[in-house]
C-alpha cells in the first residue's frame, strides 16, 4: 500500500493516531498505510480511500466546546457566558472559569455542554521510606488453600508495619475470569473494578463462622490436598483451577449461614447479601417461590456496577466468557434479554455479589493493618481488561472492538508484545468526562493509601494493534493526558493516597515530566538507571520522584540476573532474533553491575551469588528514591522472574509460589538482613 498521504496524516492527526513515532533505539518509524487506516477504522472512522478520507475530514465534528475540559492554574476563557454546575449543585453564570473547586462539574454554553476536571495542582508530598513488593498469589500458608489470599496479604502487612516497613505493593487484585479455567495473569483481568473470587480466604467469612460444627468440618476437609506451605517440592506451580473448584465447593456449603454478614458494598441501605432474610408476603407459603423472590430482591438492590459484573460472571457461567458468542440479546448490559436472565439466573448473579461482598469485607481488613505505616498498601492497576471479560462486555461502549494493546520491539522484547487488552477509545471517554476511568480509579483506591499505574505511558499514548495482526505492526493513538491525569490527581488526593507510575521502556520525556509535575512518582529499576554515557547509575543519584527497586514482575530477578536465566528463557520461548548478542549483553552487564557495588563500597572479596544479592539490598538502602521496595523473589534468591512478557504457555507465568511459606519467609535470617538494611536508610 502506498505510504501516508496528506489528507490521511490530516485525519489520522484529527484522531490522535501517530503516523510515525520513534523507537526503543531513537530512531523515526513511518507507519503503513494500511496500519493507520486500521486504527482510524476501529475509532468509526473510514479511512478506505481519498473519498472516504476527504468525507472524515469534512465531518470531523468541531464544536465550539471541547466534550472536557481541564482547568488548572491558569483561567479557561469559555466561547460565551455559560452555566457552570458545580459538583456540590451550585450554579452561577460565567464566562471565564477559573478558582474552581477541586473535583468534577459541568459548564454548559449554547447548546454544548462539556465536562469540567480540576484536579489539585499537585499531590501531598511522599514520604520517605522503604518496603517490600510481593505478587499475593505466590504467598501461601496453611490456611490459603495453596494460593495467597487476602488474609496473607493482612498478616504480611502486620509483619511489615512491625518491621518497621512503611509501604507494600501488591499486584492487582481485579476479579479475574472463572470459567472454564480460571485466568492466571492479574495483568489481564476481567475486571479492574472489582476483586478476584480466589483470593477469598475461606475460614475468615462469617458465613464460617455461623456455620455449625458439622459444615465447618465438611468445608475443611475441600482444601486442596497439595499444601505448599510443608513437604512440597519448591518447583510446584500454582493450580488455580483446582484452588477455586475447592473454595466454590465450600462457598456452596457456607451459603445457607450468610444470612447476617451485612449489606453488599456500595449498598447504602440494609439488604441481605444472600437470600434467607427477605420473604416477599406475595409468594405465600412456597418456600421455593420465597426463595426465588429472594434472589431477586438481592438483584435488584445490587449497585449496577456490580449487578452487571455479577450478571456477566453468571452468563459466562452458561455460556462461556466469550460474550461476542453469546445469544445476541445478552450481548450488552442493555441487551433486550437482561431483565430475564437477572430473573432466571437471581441465584448465581446474587452468589456473585455475595463473593464481591465477601472480598471487600477481607480486603477492608488487611488495609486496616496498615495504620501507622508512612504510606501503606499500595493497589496495582493493570493496563487494561481482558477482551473477554465482564468490564470488556459492561464498558464495551468506551473501548475499541479487536483492537489490542501493546508495545513495539525494543531490546527485551525484539517482536514486540502484544497483551490482548482492548483499548480506551479516547473520544468516548472525553464524551463521557472520564466518569469511567474515574469510578475505576474510585474502586481501586477504595482500600488502599497508593496506585500504580501499569505503564502510564499509556496515559499520553498507547500502542494499538488492529485486528489480525502482529505486534510489529501497530501504531501510537495519543489520549488526552492533561484529562487523564487530572482524574487520577482528583481520586488520588480524595483517597490520599500517592501515585507510583510505571515509567520503564520506550516512553516519552513528558510523561515522566508530568509525573513530577503532579507530585506522582515515576519508578526506577537497578537494571535500567543509567548516566548520558550509559554507565550505571549510583541508586544514590536516583531522583527522588522514584519508586526504586532492583527489579520487577517483567524482568530477571537478583539471582535470575546473575545466572543470565532471562537470556536462556527468552531464547527457549522464542523471543530473541540474536541469542548470542542477548549472551555478550548480559554477560556485559553482570560485570557493570559488580564493579558498580564494588565502587560504592557495598561488595568486599566475596562474589558469591549471596554476597553478590545482599550487595543490591545494601545499595538499593542508599537510593535517593522516596520509595525502595525489596522483592521476596530476590531476597529468597528465586531463580525464576514471575512473567515473561510475550508468553502464554511457553513459560509458567503468574504459577510460581515463593520457595517459603509466609511465617518460615518472615523468620528467614535473609529477609531480616533485608529488613535491617533498608530500615537504616
Amino acid at each position: 500500500m502506498p505510504g501516508v498521504s496528506a489528507d490521511l496524516a490530516d485525519l489520522a492527526a484529527a484522531y490522535g493516531v501517530a503516523t510515525r513515532y520513534r523507537d526503543a533505539d531513537d530512531r523515526d518509524v513511518d507507519v503503513e498505510a494500511d496500519v493507520v487506516v486500521d486504527v482510524l477504522a476501529a475509532l468509526d472512522v473510514d479511512a478506505s480511500g481519498p473519498e472516504a478520507i476527504a468525507a472524515a475530514l469534512a465531518n470531523r465534528r468541531q464544536g465550539a466546546l471541547p466534550p472536557t475540559l481541564v482547568v488548572g492554574n491558569a483561567p479557561v476563557e469559555l466561547p460565551e457566558p455559560g452555566e457552570l454546575t458545580l459538583e456540590d449543585g451550585t450554579t452561577s453564570r460565567v464566562s471565564t472559569l477559573a478558582d474552581l473547586p477541586v473535583g468534577y462539574h459541568r459548564v454548559t454554553c449554547g447548546h454544548e455542554e462539556a465536562a469540567v476536571l480540576v484536579p489539585p495542582s499537585r499531590l501531598a508530598e511522599v514520604p520517605r521510606t522503604w518496603g517490600w513488593m510481593v505478587q499475593l498469589y505466590s504467598l501461601h500458608s496453611p490456611g490459603s488453600w495453596g494460593c495467597g489470599d487476602l488474609v496473607d496479604l493482612r498478616d504480611l502487612l502486620t509483619a511489615a508495619a512491625g518491621q518497621g516497613a512503611g509501604a507494600v505493593l501488591c499486584n492487582p487484585l481485579h476479579a479475574l475470569r472463572l470459567e472454564p479455567t480460571v485466568e492466571s495473569s492479574p495483568y489481564s483481568p476481567s475486571s479492574r473494578r472489582f476483586l478476584h473470587p480466589v483470593s477469598l480466604r475461606i475460614s475468615a467469612t462469617p458465613a464460617y463462622r455461623a456455620a455449625p460444627a458439622h459444615v465447618r468440618y465438611a468445608v475443611d476437609r475441600l482444601a486442596p490436598d497439595r499444601d505448599l506451605s510443608r513437604d512440597s517440592d519448591p518447583t510446584d506451580l500454582i493450580d488455580y483451577d483446582a484452588v477455586w473448584a475447592a473454595k466454590r465447593a465450600a462457598l456452596a456449603l457456607l451459603r445457607p449461614f450468610a444470612v447476617s454478614v451485612g449489606a453488599t458494598p456500595g449498598i447504602e441501605h440494609e439488604v441481605p447479601p444472600v437470600p434467607g432474610a427477605y420473604v416477599d408476603p406475595a409468594e405465600g407459603d412456597d418456600p421455593d417461590a420465597a426463595l426465588a423472590a429472594e434472589h431477586r430482591a438481592v438483584v435488584a438492590a445490587l449497585p449496577p456496577a456490580l449487578r452487571d459484573v455479577a450478571t456477566w460472571y453468571a452468563l459466562a457461567e452458561r455460556h462461556g466468557p466469550e460474550w461476542r458468542s453469546w445469544p445476541e440479546d445478552v450481548r450488552s448490559p442493555d441487551g433486550t434479554g437482561i431483565e430475564a436472565v437477572r430473573e432466571e439466573l437471581a441465584d448465581r448473579i446474587s452468589f456473585h455479589g455475595w463473593c464481591q461482598y465477601l472480598l471487600d469485607h477481607q480486603l477492608a481488613e488487611a488495609h486496616a493493618a496498615t495504620f501507622g505505616m508512612p504510606v501503606g498498601l499500595i493497589a496495582d492497576l493493570a493496563v487494561g481488561c481482558a477482551p473477554d471479560g465482564a468490564d470488556a462486555w459492561a464498558l464495551q461502549s468506551f473501548l475499541a472492538p479487536g483492537v489490542h494493546v501493546g508495545a513495539p520491539p525494543d531490546d527485551f522484547n525484539q517482536r514486540g508484545q502484544d497483551w490482548s487488552l482492548p483499548p480506551w477509545r479516547p473520544d468516548r471517554l472525553a464524551e463521557a468526562g472520564y466518569a469511567p476511568l474515574r469510578d475505576m480509579l474510585a474502586a481501586v483506591l477504595r482500600h488502599a493509601d497508593g496506585v500504580r499505574i501499569d505503564h502510564v505511558a499509556g496515559l499520553w499514548r498507547l500502542w494499538w494493534i488492529p485486528p489480525g495482526r502482529p505486534a510489529t505492526e501497530g501504531t501510537y493513538v495519543h489520549y488526552d493526558a492533561a484529562a487523564m491525569l487530572a482524574v487520577l490527581a482528583i481520586e488520588a488526593s480524595r483517597a490520599g493516597a500517592v501515585v507510583v507510575g510505571e515509567d520503564l521502556g520506550t516512553v516519552e520525556p513528558e510523561v515522566t515530566e508530568g509525573l513530577a509535575e503532579h507530585g506522582m512518582l515515576g519508578c526506577a529499576v537497578l537494571w535500567f538507571q543509567r548516566d548520558d554515557d550509559g554507565n550505571l547509575l549510583p541508586p544514590s543519584q536516583w531522583d527522588p520522584s522514584t519508586l526504586g527497586t532492583i527489579s520487577t514482575h517483567d524482568l530477571p530477578t537478583a539471582v535470575g540476573f546473575l545466572r543470565d536465566e532471562h537470556v536462556r528463557i527468552r531464547d527457549e520461548a522464542g523471543l530473541l532474533t540474536d541469542v548470542d548478542s542477548a549472551r555478550e549483553q548480559a554477560e556485559r552487564e553482570r560485570g557493570e553491575l559488580i564493579d558498580l557495588l564494588v565502587a560504592q563500597g557495598v561488595l568486599g572479596d566475596d562474589r558469591s551469588e549471596a554476597a553478590v544479592v545482599a550487595a543490591m539490598h545494601r545499595l538499593l538502602a542508599g537510593a535517593g528514591s522516596r520509595i525502595v521496595l525489596a522483592a521476596f523473589t530476590d531476597v529468597l534468591d528465586e531463580v525464576r522472574q514471575p512473567n515473561l512478557p510475550g508468553t502464554t504457555d511457553a513459560y509458567p507465568n503468574w504459577r510460581i509460589p515463593l520457595p517459603l511459606a509466609l511465617d518460615d519467609l518472615l523468620r528467614d535470617p535473609r529477609v531480616q538482613a533485608t529488613v535491617e538494611a533498608l530500615r537504616g536508610r
